[in-house]
């Protein structure tokens, strides 16, 4: 049992590599005297003129540091467990810098391995810096790291090394700080199909036009497993609940594996797979949650072996679902200055967009509510609920709060099938100049002519006043009332049919009709007659829900919704 399982664990390996050749500058104090007869140039600027320091140096006061680098030149990696890094001579030539743009230098070492994955140690004086990295192989060809970001030697994560003080070339004044400066490590993967190869060189140039200068001290490798480790992995076919994960298949490998996870943290070896006896170079996730971002990684199964799980994992978000009616948001579970979940903003101005705030002791309100303002700018902004399932011929009550502050506002309300401006062709009810200073409860019937997925949407559109003016939204609601089309309907013994229809909509009644009108979903009239000789005549009314009224000559009257398709 133990011998089956450590034929199964592979150990991370790790290299130094010899430099022989590439570095032209000695940016390390040591010995005893001046830093300047022991160094070259300096890591930062020349004005400042800082180099990083041996353990032993000695300075031209006779002056040590607390701290400093190694007096063996071997750093242990505090990122990377197992990993060392070699430093070249502290009496010689030990870094390679870059100080222009499209300054380039090249490396070579004692050593020809192959490599699973490069690291590079290097740190950027005076600033950030970025470059290119370039591998090439003993068959000449390369893989390239392009525009590879390397931290400033102060303040930087994924430090090999820190609180090694520094020296000035200038003043040999030693500086020491527990936290600064600071060696980076930079993984560099190797792709699947490289790492069969050896490495010939590592070319570096730096392409930041920056004023950071760029400092290479040195690379190391891991060791090549047996078991090579899928790269190229990719997610594809996204939807709310499921995702396709692909990756480039490795020659002689039986079986591939995956670890799923909604944490960025790179599993151990050691973890256990979420999913295992993969046959094909593809696979797909299916019960997942949407609007959930979720983290992949891919390994080999070689038989006797696994590989490492890949360096570059993949993520990807799910995209938010509809959700069914009743749908409440009242933006109390919110942070203060985002939006909720799901839901979305448009800015169709150079004005403010809406966004979660907490007001609070504000007429009528007691917490956080969706709001944006006017002020030097027009406004045209609009706030959009999550997706909602509305079916066709359903009356919802769709209810929400509403105030406004200081300067009058124009504002409005509708709906659409889709989170844009151009969507929302269904209003609900149109504000112009609203000023009413507290919190406002409103209440609407509407009824969707077709089934299908619907956003409402909540839109500022006052011009520039130079005054600020506050449009406030609260306690969004909708739930489904009725369903009005579901067959003929009898109201007060009256029959009006075929509902839906698309040219004539029949009545059957024992009463005298007197009067006949039909209003379209804003209130509209759009049909009157005094007389109907039990049919109406419906075909020129555009597809949408309408609402029919009939007056009996006894008095009474009915009303009925109905879907003109």
């Amino acid at each position: 049992m133990m011998t089956s399982l450590f034929c199964k664990v592979n150990a991370q390996s790790y290299q130094t590599l010899n430099v022989t050749s590439g570095y032209g500058a000695d940016l390390i104090a040591n010995g005893t005297g001046a830093s300047s007869s022991s160094t070259t140039e300096s890591v930062d600027s020349p004005a400042n003129g800082y180099v990083f320091m041996s353990a032993d140096f000695v300075n031209g006061l006779g002056v040590s540091p607390v701290s400093g680098l190694p007096s063996s030149g071997l750093i242990n990696s505090a990122n990377t467990a197992g990993l060392s890094f070699q430093l070249a001579s502290y009496s010689s030539s030990n870094a390679l810098k870059l100080v222009n743009a499209n300054d380039m230098g090249t490396l070579n070492f004692s050593t020809n391995p192959k490599a699973s994955k490069l690291y590079m140690l290097a740190t950027t004086g005076s600033g950030n810096s970025t470059a290119d990295i370039i591998v090439t192989f003993a068959d000449n060809t390369t893989q390239t790291f392009t525009n590879v970001s390397i931290n400033d030697w102060y303040g930087g994560s994924s430090y090999a090394i820190k609180g090694i003080g520094r020296v000035s070339r200038v003043t040999d004044n030693i500086e020491n700080n527990s936290n600064d400066p600071r060696l980076y490590e930079i993984g560099l993967p190797i792709n699947a199909a490289n790492q069969i190869k050896n490495i010939s060189n590592v070319s570096v140039k730096k392409t930041s036009v920056s004023t950071g200068m760029l400092c290479v001290f040195g690379f190391s490798y891991k060791i090549v497993n047996s078991c090579i480790e899928p790269d190229n992995v990719s997610a594809s076919n996204i939807t709310t609940n499921s995702a396709t994960i692909s990756w480039s298949a490795v020659s002689g490998v039986s079986s591939y594996e995956i670890y799923q996870s909604t944490s960025n943290t790179p599993p151990s070896s050691s973890a256990t797979p979420t999913s295992t006896g993969i046959t094909g170079a593809t696979t797909n996730l299916t019960g997942l949650t949407s609007a959930t971002t979720y983290y992949v990684w891919v390994r080999s199964n070689c038989g006797a072996s696994t590989s490492d799980w890949n360096a570059v994992g993949v993520n990807f978000t799910t995209p938010c679902g509809a959700v069914n009616a009743p749908y409440s948001e009242d933006f109390d579970s919110t942070a203060i200055a985002s939006l909720p979940t799901c839901t979305s903003s448009q800015n169709l101005s150079a004005g403010i967009d809406w966004s979660v705030g907490d007001v609070t002791g504000i007429a009528g309100f007691s917490s956080n509510v969706i709001f944006v303002y006017t002020d030097s700018e027009d406004t045209n902004a609009w706030f959009y609920t999550k997706g909602i399932n509305l079916q066709a011929g359903v009356n919802y009550t769709f209810t929400f709060d509403y105030s406004n502050l200081a300067s009058p506002q124009n504002f409005k309300v509708a709906y659409g099938t889709s989170p844009i401006n151009t969507s929302m062709v269904n209003l609900i009810q149109d504000y112009p100049d609203l000023n009413v200073g507290t919190s406002t409860p409103a209440s609407f019937t509407i009824t969707p002519a077709s089934t299908g997925v619907y956003y409402f949407g909540f839109n500022n559109h006052s011009p520039a006043t130079g005054n600020m003016g506050y449009v406030l939204v609260d306690n969004i609601s909708l739930t489904g009332v009725s369903l009005a089309t579901s067959e003929n309907q009898l109201s007060n013994g009256v029959k009006v049919y075929p509902n839906p229809t698309s040219d004539y909509l029949y009545v059957k009644t024992d009463r005298k009709v007197v009067n006949v009108k039909i209003f379209d979903a804003s209130g509209k009239l759009v049909i009157s007659k005094d007389k109907i000789d039990q049919k109406i005549d419906v075909s020129q009314l555009s597809t949408g829900s309408y609402i029919l009224t009939m007056k009996n000559s006894d008095g009474t009257s009915s009303t009925h919704n109905f879907i003109k398709k």
